[in-house]
């Protein structure tokens, strides 16, 4: 054996993961002693064992498959459980066919890698969330049933009192049924985003502003700019970060006395822009106190009168479910903006 070799044999055996090597035959021919300890076996003990043998019996067919889209098509990924000295364990395994010069098959390598506490990690968010959903569904139920029983004894009051203390009391009513909404909105899209697809945010966010009452407020062409999402999450993320922008965006009397462009003295501009990590959405209002720019994504955050506080909340939650990152800033004309940081992996 050659230094070389022997610096990659070497290399091998302080792997944390199980290195394996099958001949042409699916029978173990090499392999790291991550694998002896795992599986309390000697050299002899694992020499020529097939795959199948290191798994429970449930996840055998899934390995056996994974085996077979090796030597078809020349790579495969699979996970399985094991029963090891370290307790039950999940691995995620890789396969890649090896081939000599000429082509001849050889077998395949892989290495096993411990994927236990990711998929627990995953498994209780998974349990909280629909936990938290279950409790904002409740929640909800049982505040509708006195908002319908004082909803009709409002109307019955309404031939009595003064119609101006009635208009009120319904728009508190109405308040509270938006802030029921938004709650079970903000728990529904904290979970992990599953249905992602590539997708061009430019089309989505020139159907989100469609949707949201923008008066005088105008949005320029977004650009094109792809990214991995599920696309009725990522429309409600536009639909509430635009709604912010024009809600929160400066009165008539406000705009008048700034600086006037092309004419118009009250609306506002919106922007969508590309940036090295991801995409931003910026405007031209009044922009957020630099104090305030971690505060406006809790819920209950609004100022607004009418507002229910749970509008940037929702965007990062939205954002947090797809593994992306949400920060405010001051946008290039001292207005408002929001920077979307989406994985390396899922922007182009």
């Amino acid at each position: 054996m050659d230094d070389q070799c022997r610096v990659l044999a070497a290399a091998l055996e302080t792997l944390g993961d199980v290195f394996y090597v099958y001949d042409a035959d699916g029978r173990l021919a090499y392999w790291n002693a991550r694998l002896n300890e795992l599986f309390g076996l000697t050299d002899s003990e694992l020499s020529g064992t097939d795959p199948t043998e290191f798994f429970v019996a449930d996840d055998r067919p899934a390995v056996e498959a994974a085996i077979e889209e090796v030597f078809d098509s020349g790579q495969a990924t699979v996970e399985a459980r094991a029963e090891t000295t370290e307790g039950v364990v999940t691995f995620e395994l890789s396969g890649r066919l090896l081939t000599a010069d000429d082509g001849t098959v050889q077998g395949f390598s892989g290495v096993g890698r411990d994927i236990t506490d990711r998929r627990e990690r995953e498994w209780h968010l998974k349990r909280q969330n629909e936990r938290l959903t279950e409790f904002a569904d409740l929640l909800a139920h049982d505040l509708r049933t006195p908002l319908a029983v004082t909803s009709g004894h409002l109307e019955l009051a309404a031939r009595e009192l003064s119609p101006d203390r009635i208009e009120a009391a319904r728009d508190g009513l109405g308040r509270l049924e938006a802030i029921i909404d938004d709650m079970r909105t903000a728990t529904k899209e904290g979970t992990l985003a599953a249905d992602k697809r590539t997708i061009n945010i430019a089309d989505v966010a020139t159907t989100a502003w469609a949707h949201v009452e923008t008066d005088s407020a105008v949005l320029e062409p977004p650009p094109s700019v792809l990214v991995e999402a599920d696309a009725k999450r990522l429309l409600r993320l536009f639909e509430n970060v635009f709604a912010n922008a024009v809600t929160h965006g400066p009165e008539r009397d406000e705009r008048a006395s700034g600086e006037e462009r092309d004419g118009d003295a009250t609306g506002i501009t919106v922007r969508v822009v590309p940036t090295p990590d991801g995409f931003a959405v910026e405007d031209d209002g009044r922009g957020i106190d630099p104090d305030d720019r971690e505060w406006v994504f809790e819920p209950g955050a609004s100022r607004a009168a009418d507002g229910t506080g749970f509008g940037l909340y929702i965007v990062r939650t939205i954002a947090e479910a797809h593994g992306w990152t949400v920060r405010a800033t001051a946008g290039e004309h001292d207005g408002a903006r929001f920077e979307f940081d989406v994985d390396a992996d899922t922007a182009c």
